[in-house]
């Protein structure tokens, strides 16, 4: 009979699994059958053991790992102890242990995106290199040369002398103070003919804003300088990037001006709260570094300042930003702890000061024409009072919880007058000075935020600046700044929350002002 040629084996056969069919489903205990004529004992375990030990031997040295035995062998564990074989009672057969999976590597030249780990495809990106002929087109336009000077060409300045003077006098006439010093400034043969035209027109004080015009055009050619609005002319700083913003009661000079101590020509200031202003030389400052560098100024953020009203318990923070449009945002919270249950003359001593009758927060100038003063009162009147009796004097013991306001002093207002929006809200804040995790810890506080649009920062004049100070025309705040809110703005440079109140007049008597209601008059105390 001819021999039967061995049946390949598989992968299952290579790993040291048994057949496919043969494996058992579940790990079982097998037993001897009874009927088996293999006699087991000793001497057919020792020659099992002999040959089996041969054949993995064999499979070892051709790279290959031994199958699973046959038979009775799989029943039997064997285990040596001081050199010599002894047998065990018939055991479990044991699972093969999963494959182990090599940790992955990633090859040179793979570039995986850092969010998704995807293999990032240059192939699109080497493919944007090729250019066809055939379908890609490409409109090149020609940038013009800027003319190169040529010095065999004879001078401008020669034939703008040749023009008799008397023509040059007549065109003067025709032209404002600034573009004539503007002309005046092209070469020497017009700035000796001109100077002293424009230096007359420049001393009439209605051309004072010509005048400054022309002198802030030189703006970056003078970074050791500050110009000055009450004198009209540049100052040499005296401690060039080292201005610090400092109380009102301090005396802090960023130069030496004659008119400093001229009450007739005051500097323009914005009031922040009581005893904090905010000079416009700063607000320069700041513009300054942001549009030509660290040498012509000094950052927005060492503006932003902390403190406490000495004379109240007060405490505030203010904080700025140069929006894309070279905008200067504001953004003030004032805070102060409450009790429920305040008389009307406890509120008036909380929100105005004694010196001067205005609100400890920061308000705009025109913070008496409108309920502004009405919101905080409705506020405060919406904290809960405890109860009298002993359960709820059991009950104050525990922290207050949040308060929730009504239709009137909940929305955000807006001055229709300046850019400036307020919002009064009743939060519940901790209190660090008191010591230990005591329910006293936690307490109720009115939270003022004020946000206003200072300008550009050009001039006292500009209009933004000029309203939010009381000054300089008409300015009508909801057709200004529009439906974006200037909260709006300022809050999303930092992050993604965004006040989610809806924004109504902060005077609503007049027509398209909000829901509409009464003016209180002269009543805001």
């Amino acid at each position: 009979m001819a021999d039967v040629a061995a049946k390949p084996r598989g992968f299952r056969a290579k790993l040291g699994f048994g057949a496919k069919d043969d494996a058992p489903r579940k790990l079982v205990k097998n037993t001897i059958p009874r009927d088996d004529a293999i006699t087991v004992n000793s001497v057919n375990v020792e020659r099992r053991f002999s040959d089996g030990m041969s054949e993995r031997k064999m499979l070892v040295s051709f790279g290959r790992k031994p199958s699973g035995d046959s038979g009775h062998e799989s029943h039997f564990g064997r285990s040596w102890t001081n050199g010599q074989r002894q047998e065990n009672a018939p055991t479990k057969t044991r699972a093969p242990r999963k494959l182990l999976k090599a940790p992955k590597h990633v090859p040179k030249g793979i570039v995986l995106d850092k969010d998704t780990g995807e293999r990032k495809d240059l192939t699109e990106m080497l493919h944007a290199f090729n250019y066809n002929d055939a379908t890609d087109h490409i409109q090149e336009t020609a940038q013009p040369l800027p003319p190169e000077y040529d010095p065999s060409r004879s001078d401008g300045a020669f034939f703008m002398a040749c023009v008799p003077i008397g023509v040059w006098l007549l065109i003067s006439a025709y032209l404002t103070p600034l573009d004539l010093a503007q002309l005046s400034s092209t070469c020497k043969a017009m700035h000796d003919l001109l100077i002293k035209t424009v230096a007359q027109s420049f001393r009439d004080p209605i051309n004072l804003h010509h005048r400054q015009t022309f002198l802030l055009s030189m703006d970056l050619k003078l970074p050791n300088h500050l110009f000055c609005f009450p004198c009209s002319q540049w100052h040499i700083r005296t401690h060039p990037g080292s201005e610090i913003l400092k109380p009102s009661s301090v005396l802090n000079p960023l130069f030496t001006c004659p008119n400093s101590t001229n009450n007739l020509l005051p500097p323009s200031r914005l009031r922040l709260t009581d005893g904090r202003t905010l000079p416009f030389t700063f607000v320069q400052l700041a513009k300054r570094h942001w549009a030509h560098g660290p040498t012509y100024g000094i950052p927005i953020e060492s503006l932003a300042r902390r403190w406490k009203d000495p004379y109240s318990p007060w405490t505030h923070e203010s904080k700025y930003h140069i929006h894309t449009n070279s905008y200067i945002l504001l953004r003030l919270k004032s805070q102060v702890y409450v009790t429920p249950g305040m008389t009307p003359a406890a509120k008036r001593l909380l929100l105005f000061s004694r010196s001067d009758y205005t609100p400890y927060f920061s308000v705009c100038a025109h913070w008496r024409s409108g309920i502004l003063t009405e919101i905080p009162k409705c506020a405060l009147d919406h904290i809960p009072v405890p109860e009298t009796t002993v359960y709820g004097q059991l009950r104050a013991r525990k922290a207050p919880g949040p308060v929730t306001l009504c239709e009137h002093c909940r929305p955000m207002r807006r001055c229709p007058d300046c850019p400036s929006e307020y919002l009064f809200e009743i939060k519940l804040v901790e209190d660090r000075t008191v010591k230990g995790m005591v329910p006293e810890r936690f307490k109720l506080a009115l939270c003022v935020t004020r946000w206003s649009d200072l300008g550009s920062a050009v001039a006292p004049e500009d209009r933004e600046w000029a309203a939010v100070t009381g000054g300089g025309e008409e300015y009508d705040s909801f057709k200004e700044i529009g439906r974006r809110a200037v909260s709006g703005v300022f809050e999303s440079a930092f992050s993604d929350a965004v006040p989610g109140q809806r924004i109504l007049s902060m005077r609503p008597e007049g027509e398209g002002w909000g829901r509409g209601g009464e003016d209180n008059g002269d009543d805001w105390y």
